[in-house]
């Protein structure tokens, strides 16, 4: 019973580590959460609000679809408001549920064309990719948060603009991911109760085999007493596997082989001598 007990110890706490472990692979939550947006009717531009690139944290991952090439410009809030004052445009406001891009259409009713939108004088940088446009948050974040003489930056949440060629939709779909510092909490319990439960068992299990083990020395040893006390004389006969001296005790016959009743015969031979000499 307990040999049974120590196994089922042992497989109850091999399932504990085995859980712990799925719980880390298998079972991990995401590592990442991914917010999306796809725009329809977006305008000619879209711009991103100051630190929404932010929500998830200064790491991750922008990206934009466009129908053309993509260009991502920054410069001041007020600026990007002036430039476009009288144009149909998308404003991206926040990220509602982590997985959805919040969005806001501005002047529906204002002009869907922007001539030459990357020249203006107003712009910070101008950043020109092919679609989709990847933009990495980290590197960005860096960049607008040191000038290049070290010193802080009076705006480092920037709106940012997006445009194409001007002529066709500012973006198509955006998309910010964001990583995400998450596990499960029982995880850590798992590996400990599972440890200390597979402990426990292998400990029992080694008590059990050993007196197992010291129950069968003691049958032997047992069984050899019963074979030895079978074996031994009973009421002073001798075992019939004892060696007896077959000579008599009282054997007449010396050393030599000749027989105790010369001797007598001699010495009665040297008493009649003597009498017939006196």
């Amino acid at each position: 019973m307990q040999r049974l007990l120590a196994v089922l110890l042992v497989l109850i706490g091999l399932t504990g580590l085995v859980l712990g472990r799925l719980g880390e692979t298998i079972w991990a939550p995401e590592t990442e959460t991914t917010a999306t947006v796809d725009l329809s009717d977006a305008g000619p531009a879209v711009v991103i609000d100051p630190g929404v690139l932010y929500v998830g944290g200064d790491e991750g991952e922008l990206v934009i679809e466009g129908a053309s090439d993509v260009s991502v410009i920054t410069a001041g809030n007020s600026d990007i408001e002036a430039y476009l004052e009288d144009i149909h445009y998308t404003r991206v406001t926040g990220a509602s549920d982590w997985t959805t891009l919040g969005t806001q259409e501005v002047n529906p009713d204002g002009a869907d064309e922007l001539s030459e939108p990357t020249t203006s004088d107003l712009w910070r940088t101008v950043d020109t990719k092919p679609s989709p446009y990847t933009l990495d948050v980290h590197e960005f974040w860096a960049g607008e948060n040191n000038e290049p003489n070290g010193e802080e930056n009076e705006q480092p949440y920037r709106a940012l603009l997006i445009v194409t060629d001007g002529t066709q939709p500012g973006a198509e779909k955006v998309s910010i991911t964001w990583p995400v510092d998450a596990e499960n909490e029982w995880v850590p319990f798992a590996y400990a109760g599972g440890a200390a439960i597979a402990v426990i068992g292998l400990v029992l299990l080694v008590v059990s085999l050993g007196g197992r083990r010291r129950d069968r020395d003691e049958d032997e040893l047992v069984e050899d007493a019963r074979r030895d006390s079978s074996d031994a004389p009973v009421d002073g006969v001798p075992a019939a596997d004892d060696s007896v001296d077959s000579t008599p005790a009282d054997d007449s016959r010396t050393e030599t082989g000749t027989p105790a009743s010369d001797d007598r015969t001699e010495q009665i031979d040297v008493v009649d001598d003597e009498g017939g000499q006196r």
